[in-house]
């Protein structure tokens, strides 16, 4: 006795052609909707040259008070380690060079 269900015919060309072009259409329309939950909201307001100034002079007053630790470092180590009382030599000045552009930098604000 022979089945009656017709044997499983294999997609022509064009139905894996459309088949592709649809998985295709979704990954598309996934990916857009990631970036689309990804993308940063727009700013509220336009960053200013004052809101720069102030950023880097922030940057910069970290940097100063990083290398003040340093310095107070070196001065407790100096009776200790020789070498300190040349680093606090050559990292003193650059600390106050930092200093000074900060105050520069606040001046134009």
């Amino acid at each position: 006795m022979q089945s009656t269900t017709p044997a499983p015919q294999e997609p022509t060309l064009a139905q894996k052609q459309a088949q592709l072009a649809e998985n295709l259409a979704k990954i598309d329309r996934a990916q857009a909707r990631r970036q689309a939950k990804a993308a940063p909201p727009p700013p509220s307001t336009a960053i200013t040259l004052e809101d720069h100034i102030l950023e880097a002079t922030d940057d910069i007053l970290r940097v100063s008070a990083g290398l003040q630790s340093f310095l107070t470092l070196l001065e407790l180590q100096s009776d200790t380690i020789p070498q300190g009382i040349g680093l606090h030599a050559l990292l003193l000045p650059l600390k106050q060079q930092l200093v000074d552009t900060a105050d520069r930098l606040q001046a134009l604000v």
